[in-house]
């Protein structure tokens, strides 16, 4: 039998889309063989970006960066009800997003 607690969990990220209604945006990620839409909107709270994020449709989730963990997390009551798994490749895909987001706002001299 093997050992499954020194597996890494590694965070695999499919299909990124953008949806055309509404400019909202989405990913499609499967963790553990399960398919989640995660739909995500950043805000900003003192120029700290923070995500709503919506799973497969359910309610609101606010993810926000958690320098003790490093990597985005869940903070509202229902966090504890995510999959570890799925909230290790949510905070991969947000990361995405943000370095996606700094190399498009930076000024072109230093592009």
């Amino acid at each position: 039998m093997e050992n499954n607690q020194n597996q890494q969990i590694v965070p695999p990220v499919i299909d990124h889309k953008k949806a055309d209604k509404n400019k909202e945006e989405y990913v499609t990620l499967l963790v553990d063989n399960i398919p989640y839409r995660v739909d995500f909107e950043p805000f900003f709270i003192n120029d700290q970006v923070r995500y709503y994020l919506t799973i497969n449709a359910g309610p609101k989730d606010v993810f926000v960066w958690d320098k003790a963990l490093i990597r985005f997390r869940a903070i509202d009551d229902r966090a504890r009800t995510l999959p570890v798994a799925l909230e290790i490749a949510i905070s991969a895909e947000l990361r995405y997003q943000n370095l996606k987001y700094f190399w498009k706002t930076r000024p072109q001299s230093q592009k």
